[in-house]
This record gives structure tokens, sequence and C-alpha cells, in this order.
């Protein structure tokens, strides 16, 4: 290669010429920032079902999740799972990619539906071969706890059962 040529190409790499800052997130980015932080949940019985940390990714244009299960009575150690969160401008929604630690692949879809994000699946065969459809909302309230109530229906959505209603409060 012409040696004026990687002079060139130098000069211009310092001076930054070939960087490309990366747009900062849309608004709509950070319409489920109100679930970020590290966070104790607890059932509606305020028994612990496990914590749960929560953080901003790729410049803010999603979340992580890092979900570790409590303890179960019989002491066998709780399931964990991780998701990744984000807005895709392409589908005009959010979604979600859940994995679990038996196995469990969840993909959801939404967006807010007043103040609450509200992310639902495709309907999908359970492992007992059962039709279901899983939607799962997560409500921020005032003190700045969140709960997450996940449903689950087996007559493509006409009722709905609750599979898990968590209430998040922030780790002191």
């Amino acid at each position: 290669m012409n040696p004026q040529l990687l002079l060139m190409i130098a000069v211009l790499a310092g001076t930054g010429a070939f960087a490309q800052t990366p747009p900062p997130p849309a608004p709509v980015n950070h319409d489920f920032d109100f679930w970020l932080g590290d966070w104790e949940v607890t059932t509606p019985t305020a028994k612990l079902a496990g914590t749960n940390r929560i953080e901003a990714v790729a410049g803010g244009h999603g979340l992580y999740e890092n979900w570790e299960g409590a303890t179960q009575p019989n002491g066998q150690p709780g399931g964990s799972g991780k998701s990744l969160n984000a807005f895709n401008p392409a589908k005009n929604q959010w979604q979600q990619f859940w994995i679990g630690s038996g196995g469990n692949v969840l993909e959801l879809n939404g967006g807010l539906v007043e103040g609450k994000m509200v992310l639902t699946s495709a309907e999908r065969a359970s492992r007992d071969g059962r039709k279901v459809t899983n939607r799962i909302a997560w409500t921020p309230n005032a003190d700045g706890s969140v709960r997450q109530h996940w449903e689950q229906s087996f007559d493509a959505g006409k009722t709905w059962i609750t599979a898990f209603d968590g209430h998040y409060a922030k780790k002191k």
C-alpha cells in the first residue's frame, strides 16, 4: 500500500474521522426504565420469591434481566433466568426474549398500556401439549416498587389465570 495513503489513514483515524457516535436512545427506549435496579421480589403473601437485577445495556437501548429464584421449601435452589428487552423500531413494539434455567423460552411483544408495560407471547404449545398464551404486565407504583403480574390463557385469551404475582422492592 502507498506509504502516503497509510499516513493519511493514520492521521484521519487519530482525529476520529472514522469514529461514529451511536445515536442516543429515543424516548420510547426509556419506557421500561422504571424496572431498572436491584430488587427483592416477594409474593402477595410476602414470601421471598427471589431477587432480580435489571440493568441498562447497549447504550441505554435495552434492558438486561438477571433473575435468581429463592431456595425452595424442600431446600432445592430456585430457578434462574435471563432476559433481553428492547424497543424494536422496525416492529414499533417492545420485545423480550427470556430463557430460564429449566429450559423455558419466552418471546414477548407489546408496549406501554395505561402506564404499564404489557408484553404478550404468541400462542404456543406448553410442556403438557396444551396451547398457551402468556401475558406479563409490569406496573410502576408511586412508592418506587413494581408489580409483575404474569398470566396465562389456555383458551386463546378468553380467560386468564395468574402464573406469578410479584412485588418488586428496591434492595436496601
